[in-house]
């Protein structure tokens, strides 16, 4: 999923080349780097990587929101028509990394955009770290209550068994420790638990349905109630595919760093997250219908203990992304903070521990603080799911008019087309943002709350 954002500084940048351009999307061969060197990882090894930036948290949340769209194939047609652009603008990111032998998203931006893009994309990173940090939170909490209610059901309703208790104390205890380091290296391992977890609640989903069938008196949505509802499926959707910023990093890294290439990666990885996401969506909606919780492992029952298994997967996933979420957004604070105060590199190098740890203190206190009152990861993913509409549209379309501007030099026709499509794709995106904010926005004035 959505996890694994990758934030770092850039490495041998060279301005961009004389040699002829190629055609975006019409031609996907492109040169090796002036060094002629590629990278280390291999296809399958970046086929893992960006499978794991997509497939996360993000997978709870799709019998929802299939079945608050209407139904199982507007869900399915919408994901279809999103994953076209989504694959073309990763495309458009490599390319434009190549131009400029970039190897991380803010540099891309950067050179593309200029330093107010980088500025809005750096802010953009920070809010969508935070907001998916809160996310994660939540879903702590979900996995914590469930938990406490299979060992300790006749415990419920007292005080130590209360969601605020626990959730604040277990994040004190085991999250915040995480979160303290100046590097997570030693995450890395663990980046594999999101994969499997996720399979893992794929696979409990299809089981479940076919060996205990649908739940008693449900309804399943087969049409939306108007037009509008098609779209509360588009930033979960977002959400679950939100790799970009892991792209240009896993793209710079390849051995046989061509576009072709990096397409055949790209096709494979969302290929396999549209498959988990998919059958998540179709079998959780048949199993519950519009009853569906916003947290489909919240809708089966607490003793059951394949479930049970599912929620410490996903649990621990998420225990280890919330740290890797923090520290990327806590390279952007700090970058800010150092440059809003003009910090000399002195300054810089004396204040770091001090500066970590109230970064630290702050992030994590405030998404502690939001996730006990915000109901359900609905919710949250309803407005960060328009802030990776920015990441998947709106960026790598600004990218592509200032690629068809200025670096391509094909025929008009298709020059113009490139324009057409880089302006199509900013529209998209600024419309899902809008779009999700203001539902968001109404449902919270009119005091709408989402299933369990």
């Amino acid at each position: 999923m959505d996890t694994q954002i990758v934030s770092g500084g850039s490495k041998n940048v060279h301005p961009y080349d004389t040699e002829e351009c190629t055609p975006l999307l019409f031609n996907n061969s492109i040169n090796k780097d002036e060094s002629g060197q590629g990278g280390k990882t291999s296809t399958a090894g970046a086929v893992f990587i960006v499978i794991n930036a997509c497939i996360g948290a993000g997978l709870l949340n799709f019998p929802h929101a299939f079945q608050s769209a209407g139904g199982i194939v507007v869900g399915v047609i919408v994901q279809l028509v999103l994953l076209v652009v989504i694959t073309s603008s990763l495309l458009v990111l490599a390319k434009c990394s190549h131009i400029h032998q970039c190897s991380t998203y803010q540099e891309v931006v950067h050179k593309m955009c200029g330093q107010t893009g980088l500025f809005v994309c750096n802010i953009t990173i920070l809010l969508y770290c935070f907001g998916t940090s809160i996310t994660f939170m939540i879903i702590i909490g979900d996995q914590i209550d469930s938990f406490l209610e299979f060992i300790v059901s006749d415990s419920l309703g007292q005080w130590y068994t209360n969601r605020k208790f626990t959730l604040s104390i277990f994040s004190v205890i085991v999250v915040l420790p995480l979160c303290i380091p100046k590097a997570i290296d030693f995450l890395k391992y663990s980046s594999g638990i999101g994969v499997l977890g996720s399979i893992y609640v794929c696979a409990i989903v299809v089981i479940k349905y076919f060996t205990n069938g649908a739940a008693e008196g449900i309804h399943v949505a087969t049409s939306p109630d108007n037009w509008q509802d098609v779209f509360i499926a588009v930033p979960a959707i977002c959400f679950g595919f939100q790799c970009h910023i892991s792209s240009i990093p896993v793209y710079a890294s390849l051995k046989k760093r061509t576009v072709s290439q990096f397409s055949k990666v790209c096709i494979i990885a969302l290929f396999l997250a549209f498959t988990t996401y998919t059958l998540t969506g179709i079998f959780g909606s048949l199993t519950f219908g519009t009853s569906s919780c916003s947290d489909i492992l919240k809708s089966y029952d607490a003793d059951d203990i394949s479930v049970t298994i599912a929620r410490i997967m996903i649990g621990a996933s998420v225990l280890t992304a919330y740290p890797i979420l923090h520290f990327c957004g806590r390279v952007v604070i700090n970058d800010l903070q150092i440059k809003i105060f003009k910090l000399t590199p002195e300054q810089v190098e004396d204040g770091e521990v001090r500066r970590r740890i109230v970064q630290t203190i702050i992030w994590f206190s405030l998404s502690l603080i939001l996730a006990l009152f915000i109901p359900s990861i609905g919710v949250v993913i309803s407005v960060i799911g328009g802030l990776a509409a920015v990441f998947i549209f709106i960026f790598p379309g600004l990218c592509m008019i200032e690629y068809a501007m200025h670096y391509y030099d094909g025929s008009i026709r298709r020059k113009h087309l490139l324009i057409g499509c880089g302006i199509a794709w900013v529209g998209l995106g600024t419309f899902i943002l809008g779009e999700s904010t203001t539902l968001s926005i109404m449902d919270d004035v009119n005091g709408v709350t989402l299933a369990c």
